[in-house]
């Protein structure tokens, strides 16, 4: 991190980049687990019925595929079965089945809106915003993002935290996995000056791996292993990211309720789109989509 270790050789004529790139490490364990192997001591953190639930859903997506497949069957049944109409056939198997799961989790969807949707974390977004209790990190990987935007999506978010008043509960790492060196000298010069903006010298983290091992992935094992003792939640966001301070606080009062809930998800929805796709990806997400829950 050579732009940050200039920086701080002349501390004296700028206090704001005196503070340290990174806090004092705070490991966590993160073992490698295997999919083949069941894990020793799981939370019961899944809902009632569950595994009626995934039967139900594998047996209606092997109905609805079954059913077509035979179908397209008989459209080739005039003579014996080609090679070229094999490959097709099977290549229609696997496609419907995607479309036929896709179509049993939305009619089941369905049908639990129908029921009055069951929503189990409590979050009530019309409703005072909850007080937390623990400390949160907010983790951005990057890997050759444009450094201005990035910083200007953070300090967004920084600034919509403060209006909550609940910005002592949050830490921002930016984790750049970037193999530009262009990139990441720019991404420590606007990291430094996004310091200076907010103020911020002792919530706002920066952090450059030379190596990307594991990509995205390795990226947040990465702090984990260094850092995760700290905070008792972590917010994963894109670089392309953006959540207002009110959705946040209200994930991590859900998260701080129910303590067997590993993950929240979030609905996302894409803003300020400018290609014809995402101008009608952004439509649909909107008009379709259950933002009100």
């Amino acid at each position: 991190m050579d732009g940050i270790a200039r920086g701080q050789a002349g501390a004296a004529a700028n206090p704001a980049v005196s503070a340290p790139a990174l806090p004092e490490e705070a490991p966590l364990a993160m073992p490698v687990q295997s999919l083949w192997r069941k894990p020793h001591a799981a939370p019961p953190n899944s809902p009632r019925g569950v595994a009626a639930r995934r039967a139900s859903l594998f047996l209606a997506t092997s109905a609805l595929t079954a059913f077509a497949a035979y179908e397209m069957y008989l459209v080739f049944q005039g003579g014996s079965l080609t090679a070229l109409e094999a490959v097709i056939l099977v290549l229609y198997v696997l496609l419907f089945a995607w479309i036929a799961f896709s179509f049993a989790t939305a009619f089941a969807g369905f049908l639990a809106l129908l029921r009055g949707g069951a929503d189990r974390l409590g979050i009530d977004q019309s409703g005072p915003l909850p007080n937390l209790s623990t400390r949160i990190a907010l983790l951005v990987p990057t890997y050759n993002e444009s450094p201005p935007h990035v910083m200007a999506r953070i300090e967004a978010i920084y600034g919509s935290l403060a209006e909550c008043g609940a910005l002592e509960h949050f830490d921002f790492f930016i984790l750049s996995d970037s193999t530009s060196p262009e990139t990441w000298l720019a991404e420590e010069m606007h990291f430094v000056a996004l310091r200076e903006r907010t103020g911020g010298q002792s919530r706002i983290f920066y952090r450059h791996r030379a190596i990307n091992e594991g990509r995205k992935s390795g990226n947040i094992a990465d702090w984990v292993r260094r850092f995760g003792a700290r905070n008792e939640h972590m917010i994963i966001l894109d670089a392309d990211s953006l959540m207002t301070g009110d959705t946040i606080v209200r994930l991590v009062a859900a998260m701080e309720r129910h303590p067997g809930a590993g993950l929240i998800q979030t609905l996302p929805v894409i803003v300020h789109g400018n290609t014809l796709f995402a101008r009608v990806q952004q439509f649909a997400g909107r008009v379709y989509a259950s933002t009100g829950r």
